[in-house]
């Protein structure tokens, strides 16, 4: 369980940096930087179970979104600006359905590459210094 927490951390890290590297283009991604950091840190930290797959990817997608809508009302904040109007669409509807299904989409497919990976190379156990005779 203790690399799963590794796994989600280092995952929402990863994503933050893939959402503010998307700031300079003029595409908004919305869930692809937390849905590719999710498979590659549970690839990276070789999480075989459903399980600690999926714990790791909530943990990338829950921080990242936190994080990052945080930082966004914290911007309009400092810049002692009043929030835009918000208008509900179907998109805001399904937007925390999508990104709670493609979180698990991504745990599920982070999980079967993790499995397939081949073990790391061990290297032999090695013997204790042998001592010389009294």
């Amino acid at each position: 369980m203790d690399q799963s927490i590794k796994a989600g951390v280092y995952g929402f890290l990863l994503a933050v940096v893939i959402n503010l590297f998307s700031l300079f283009s003029s595409i908004y991604f919305d869930f692809i930087p937390s849905f590719l950091a999710a498979i590659f840190v549970i690839y990276i930290f070789r999480l075989g179970t459903l399980k600690d797959g999926l714990v790791a990817a909530f943990m990338t997608y829950i921080f990242n979104d936190g994080i990052l809508n945080t930082m966004g009302l914290a911007s309009y904040y400092f810049a002692n600006e009043s929030i835009p109007s918000f208008n509900v669409d179907v998109w805001t509807m399904l937007s925390p359905i999508v990104s709670a299904v493609t979180a698990v989409i991504a745990g599920y497919i982070g999980v079967r590459l993790a499995q397939k990976r081949k073990p790391a190379r061990e290297l032999p156990p090695s013997s204790p210094p042998q001592l010389p005779p009294v």
